[in-house]
C-alpha cells in the first residue's frame, strides 16, 4: 500500500492559534485512510493576539496591519511545523506537501460579489519548511457559486465513516459544522448549523471588560441561569430556519450582537453569568435545532471535535437534548478533538495532489466540484517530487480511461 505523509494547518478564524497535525497516508484518491502520527498546538503571542484584533474587529483596518498580519501569520505556521517532526527527523524528509487553512479574516457567500479573504502568506511558509504548500481553498469554490465552506467534510468523512451506521461529525469550534456521513460514504451532507465558540467567546470577553478570552470548562456559564425571552427572541433568528448548504454569517452573531445581548439582560434583570449561560443554551440549541431538521435520518453515533467540546457545560446541554443518541470525541478515534481540523487539511493536501475534487455541491452548494486550493512550490527537490507524483496519477487515469 502507498504510504505518504502530509501537514495539515489550521486556525480558520481562531484567535488563540494555530493547530499542526503531521498525517500518514495510506493508499491513493478517494480510498485513502489517514493516520495522525503527531499533533502539536502554538498559541499566538499577545502581539500576534493583539495585531488580530485590531484587524478583525475593525470594519475598515489598516493596510499596513493587514499586511503585517499576513506575513506573521505566514511565519507563525512555518514555527507550528518544526514540532512535529522532534520525534522523527527521518519523516521530514518524506512529507510531500501542506494543506493550510490560512487565517480567516472575510467570508461572504451571499454578498454581490461572494468573496472571501484568508491571511497568512504561503510563500513563507514553503521558504522556511522548504514543502510545497496548498492553500487558498475557498476561492475556486466561490467561483463556482459555493459557500466556500465546509471544505473538510470529504476528510472528515473519510476519517468517521463506518459502513455500518449512519454517523453525524459535530466541529464545535468557532461555528458548529455538521457533516452527515452516511453508510454509503458518497451521500454527505455537510452545513454550518450554529455559531459557537466565536460566539461564547466574544461574551466572554464582553462580561471581563477583556481579562478572559474565553469561558474555560463552562464555569461561568453554568453559575447563571437561563434567561428565557432572550433564548426565544435568539431562537428565532432567520439564519436557523435556512435550508443548507448554508454558512453563519460572519456579521450576524459579532460584537454588535453580543452587545444587545447584555444590554438586554440587563433590562431583564439579569448578571452577565446569566447571558453567558443563555447564549450557551442558545448556541446548543440552535445545534440540536440543525441536527433534528436538516439530516435524512436520526444519526446512530454523534463524534464531536473542536475546542467547543472541552465546554463541560456546552456538552452537557447536547449530550442531555440529543439523547439517547451516543455522543463521543475524535479523541476515541485517535485524533485530538482540537486538532481534528488540521488532520482534516493534511487529507485535502493529499486528495489534491491526487486530482481529487473536494468541494461537494452537497456541502458547498457549488454548481460543480473542482480541484481547490493555490500551489506554491517547496525546494525544487520537494517541488519535484510532488510534480512526479501529479504526473504518474494523470498518466493512471489515463490508462484507466
Amino acid at each position: 500500500m502507498t504510504k505518504r505523509y502530509f501537514i495539515g494547518l489550521s486556525s480558520g478564524n481562531s484567535q488563540f492559534g494555530v493547530d499542526a497535525a503531521l498525517v500518514r497516508a495510506d493508499g491513493v484518491g478517494s480510498s485513502m485512510r489517514f493516520e495522525l502520527e503527531h499533533s502539536h498546538f502554538l498559541p499566538y503571542g499577545p502581539e500576534l493576539h493583539d495585531l488580530l484584533l485590531r484587524v478583525t474587529r475593525r470594519t475598515a483596518p489598516e493596510l499596513r496591519y493587514l499586511g503585517t498580519l499576513h506575513r506573521v501569520l505566514g511565519e507563525t505556521y512555518a514555527l507550528a511545523v518544526k514540532p512535529l517532526f522532534a520525534k522523527n527527523h527521518l519523516i521530514a524528509q518524506q512529507v510531500l506537501c501542506i494543506g493550510c487553512s490560512g487565517q480567516s479574516i472575510w467570508h461572504d457567500p451571499d454578498g454581490r460579489y461572494p468573496a472571501t479573504l484568508d491571511l497568512g502568506m504561503a510563500g513563507v511558509l514553503a521558504e522556511r519548511t522548504g514543502l510545497t504548500t496548498l492553500a487558498g481553498f475557498a476561492d475556486r469554490d466561490f467561483a463556482v457559486g459555493g459557500q466556500g465552506a465546509p471544505l473538510t467534510a470529504l476528510a472528515d468523512a473519510m476519517n468517521f465513516h463506518r459502513p455500518d451506521e449512519a454517523r453525524l461529525h459535530l466541529r464545535l469550534g468557532n461555528h458548529a459544522t455538521a457533516v452527515w456521513i452516511p453508510k454509503e460514504i458518497y451521500n454527505v451532507i455537510g452545513f454550518e448549523a450554529a455559531p459557537c465558540t466565536s460566539l461564547l467567546d466574544a461574551v466572554m470577553r464582553a462580561i471581563t471588560n477583556g481579562r478572559e478570552p474565553y469561558d474555560v470548562g463552562g464555569k461561568h456559564a453554568v453559575q447563571g441561569r437561563r434567561l428565557d425571552p432572550l433564548l426565544d427572541r435568539w431562537m428565532r433568528n432567520h439564519f436557523l430556519q435556512v435550508r443548507p448548504p448554508k454558512c453563519v454569517p460572519r456579521g450576524e452573531f459579532g460584537d454588535e450582537f453580543v452587545q444587545r445581548a447584555i444590554d438586554q439582560g440587563k433590562r431583564l434583570g439579569g448578571s452577565p453569568q446569566d447571558v453567558l449561560c443563555t447564549m450557551t443554551h442558545f448556541v446548543a440549541q440552535a445545534i440540536v435545532h440543525a441536527v433534528r431538521t436538516w439530516l435524512p435520518t436520526t444519526p446512530t453515533r454523534i463524534v464531536l471535535s473542536g475546542r467547543g467540546v472541552r465546554n463541560g457545560f456546552l456538552r452537557r446541554l447536547l449530550e442531555e437534548a440529543l439523547a439517547p443518541i451516543p455522543l463521543e470525541t475524535t479523541d476515541v478515534h485517535g485524533i485530538p478533538a482540537e486538532a481534528c481540523k488540521a488532520t482534516a487539511y493534511a487529507g485535502l493536501a493529499a486528495l489534491s495532489l491526487d486530482g481529487v475534487p473536494i468541494n461537494l455541491p452537497s456541502v458547498t452548494g457549488s454548481s460543480g466540484q473542482r480541484l481547490l486550493g493555490q500551489w506554491t512550490p517547496g525546494s525544487s527537490e520537494n517541488w519535484a517530487r510532488c510534480l512526479a507524483w501529479m504526473s504518474r496519477q494523470h498518466a493512471s487515469v489515463q490508462i484507466a480511461a
